[in-house]
């Protein structure tokens, strides 16, 4: 593990053989090493190890366990903004991206899959939504969290059920794929200061991926797919990656910058 963030795999203090065997093998799978419980709280368990966030196995799915905070898989915010496109309303995240049935998305920093989650209810069973997720911590989390979740409506988990998701690097998933692959290309880097500081998404941040997108990314978005968006607060970050239009709600505090590719 290199850089600032140091990453582990543990168990829950109630988990019984199976769960430890379960743990041991999301350890192999990632690469990272797995720490012994010993009755040690996780707090304890992180400090003593070094390590910026554990994931653990519980017997209510993994969860990732940070000075931030606990982090286990909740569609959040994709139920009412689900609720609202049957209602007739109008999504921006949606619109920005051309959404509809059959569309073909790659979503490049999935995080909790709520634009995913919105993306693949849109496009529906005719549609393939496929979402990037970096950080090993996060993709584990989320995509064990999109195969079992069940507290949502119908409709909402036949699309969480499609998501496909992919352990990998944006830069590089993109150069392994043809030309014209997806309909949009999305991007949503996570903003160095949050929004707000009490969200529930603050504690994705010690195990999150922190890189930005440049032009270079956005050229190989762009041989991938005709258009490609991207989701931040700032319109001159935007505009600087090329975005030709820019959309949002007018009391929003974000963006969405659409860039095309040339004819």
């Amino acid at each position: 593990m290199s850089g600032p963030q140091k990453f582990a795999v543990t168990v829950g203090l109630k988990g019984g053989p199976a769960l430890h065997d379960l743990a041991v093998r999301w350890a192999r799978e990632l690469d990272l090493p797995y720490l012994k419980r010993r009755g040690r709280s996780l707090e304890s368990l992180r400090r003593e190890a070094g390590v910026t966030a554990v994931l653990v196995a519980t017997a209510r799915g993994p969860q990732v366990d940070s000075d931030e905070g606990t982090l286990r898989y909740h569609p959040c915010m994709a139920v009412l903004r689900t609720q609202e496109i049957v209602r007739g309303h109008g999504d921006h995240f949606a619109s920005a991206c051309a959404l509809g049935p059959g569309s073909r998305v790659l979503d490049c920093t999935l995080g909790l899959a709520a634009d995913a989650a919105v993306a693949s209810f849109v496009a529906g069973p005719t549609g393939r939504v496929v979402g990037l997720e970096a950080s090993p911590l996060i993709w584990k989390v989320v995509s064990e969290g999109l195969k079992h979740y069940q507290d949502a409506p119908p409709g909402l988990l036949a699309a969480l059920r499609r998501i496909e998701t992919v352990h990998a690097e944006a830069g590089a998933y993109l150069r392994s794929l043809p030309a014209d692959s997806f309909s949009v290309v999305y991007m949503d880097p996570m903003f160095q200061t949050p929004v707000d500081v009490s969200s529930n998404m603050q504690p994705l941040r010690p195990a999150a991926c922190h890189s930005e997108p440049d032009r270079a990314l956005i050229a190989e978005a762009l041989r991938v797919a005709p258009r490609v968006v991207v989701k931040e607060r700032w319109r001159g970050f935007l505009e600087r990656l090329g975005a030709d239009e820019i959309q949002g709600g007018r009391y929003s505090r974000v963006k969405y910058g659409i860039i095309r590719r040339p004819s």
